[in-house]
């Protein structure tokens, strides 16, 4: 199955879950769609590198990126966690030194 496939299958799948994510620094909710942690990593890469991604960015993701603060500090909700630890997103997003959204 090439790359492109299963990330389809992905976005399929994560096509009905929602995750509360809350700012630390002035209590802002945002309710985001699908697979938010892969989103959030692949949206900053696109926008790191300006590569174009294999789709258009979720208008959930946006608004987190348009937030004053930082993205990547944001908490889940239901686990007050970072919803980029790998204890939420299941993923280890490993953070190079000065870079936000670590784990």
């Amino acid at each position: 199955m090439r790359l492109r496939d299963r990330l389809a299958k992905l976005e399929e799948a994560a096509r009905g879950e929602i995750m509360i994510l809350v700012c630390p620094e002035c209590d802002a909710e945002f309710v985001a769609y699908g697979d938010v942690p892969m989103e959030y990593i692949v949206h900053q890469w696109t926008r790191e590198t300006g590569e174009a991604g294999h789709h258009e960015t979720p208008e959930s993701i946006l608004r987190i990126f348009a937030h004053e603060h930082d993205p990547g500090a944001l908490l889940e909700k239901a686990s007050g966690l970072p919803f980029l630890s790998r204890a939420v997103s299941g993923i280890d997003v490993g953070v190079r030194t000065g870079e936000s959204g670590g784990a």
